[in-house]
């Protein structure tokens, strides 16, 4: 059984302390905020061929991780944004066993 979060509470931003991003090819780049990492993505991605994917750890204030795989293109068009991936992956496990999250 998994508890929901109820809607009607607050969101709470959490800050971004760092997010390292590596890539297929070699790349790896090391930010602060989601924009600059989106930012990177994009020319990545412009850049791209095939099955290209990205590694990424986003490590929050409050010490929670979350890492996982991006793939960079998707029908062969530029995915370039890792804040809305995190968005829809918080959402997704809201209330529910997180087993991508590692406690830092």
């Amino acid at each position: 059984m998994t508890a929901s979060i109820p809607s009607d509470l607050p969101c709470e931003p959490i800050d971004v302390v760092r997010i390292r991003l590596s890539q297929d090819a070699g790349a790896t780049a090391i930010v602060s905020e989601f924009r600059l990492a989106n930012r990177i993505l994009a020319g990545w991605a412009a850049q791209a061929s095939g099955d290209c994917r990205v590694d990424y750890e986003v490590t929050f204030f409050d010490g929670l991780r979350l890492a996982g795989r991006h793939a960079l293109l998707r029908k062969g068009k530029a995915h370039a944004s890792l804040s809305r991936v995190v968005r829809r992956l918080f959402k997704e496990r809201a209330g529910g066993p997180a087993g991508y999250l590692v406690d830092g």
